[in-house]
């Protein structure tokens, strides 16, 4: 793996894309919402605040890979960042491909913990769908006074609810990402090998 392909990869911010990606990415919702009482997408995502939260304050990829793989649908996310590259994926790959999107994911949301300090977040009821997906929203506090909406995409699997997406200042992280691995698999002539090596510890 050259340094340089990591680089690209591992040191992207957001913000470096979000003036160009928030007009696409953004989407209206006008789905039904649940029931409070009976919210199991609420209840998961107020158990699943607390190690969230721990993990922005100490600013800890391992904590964010450890949640990530447990609460993520990271086959789902990692297909989906391929887009017309994901027929290129060798089945021999796939499960280091997941595991190096697991770990680029977490050293994203690190990069921006220490970026943006997160002081606390608050997940509003009810939840609402939308097709097979369910969304929940959260406020979220930043020292200085901040405040913002992050909206999760959670979709049912294995009787559960896994998260699909994160929307974060007014786009869709996974559309982001896919777009991100696109253009790095398009500047290597459309390997994805080249991309799996990259992510690569």
């Amino acid at each position: 793996m050259r340094k340089s392909d990591s680089a690209r990869l591992s040191r992207r911010t957001v913000l470096g894309g979000a003036a160009a990606t928030a007009g696409l990415a953004t989407t209206g919702l006008s789905g039904a919402p649940a029931d409070a009482a009976t919210d199991r997408a609420v209840t998961f995502m107020t158990q699943l605040r607390g190690p969230l939260l721990r993990a922005a304050k100490t600013a800890s990829s391992k904590q964010f890979l450890r949640i990530i793989q447990a609460h993520a649908d990271v086959t789902g996310i990692a297909i989906y960042s391929l887009g017309s590259f994901k027929n290129g994926l060798e089945r021999s790959h796939r499960s280091r491909y997941y595991h190096g999107v697991a770990r680029y994911m977490s050293r994203y949301f690190e990069i921006q913990s220490q970026e943006y300090r997160v002081t606390g977040a608050k997940i509003i009821s009810p939840s609402w769908k939308d097709g097979d997906s369910t969304y929940v929203d959260s406020k979220v506090d930043l020292e200085g006074g901040s405040v913002y909406t992050v909206r999760w995409e959670l979709k049912q699997r294995g009787g559960t609810y896994k998260v699909v997406n994160v929307r974060v200042l007014g786009f869709w992280l996974a559309y982001f990402q896919r777009l991100q691995f696109e253009e790095f698999i398009r500047k290597r002539g459309g390997s994805v090998n080249a991309l799996v090596a990259a992510l690569s510890p």
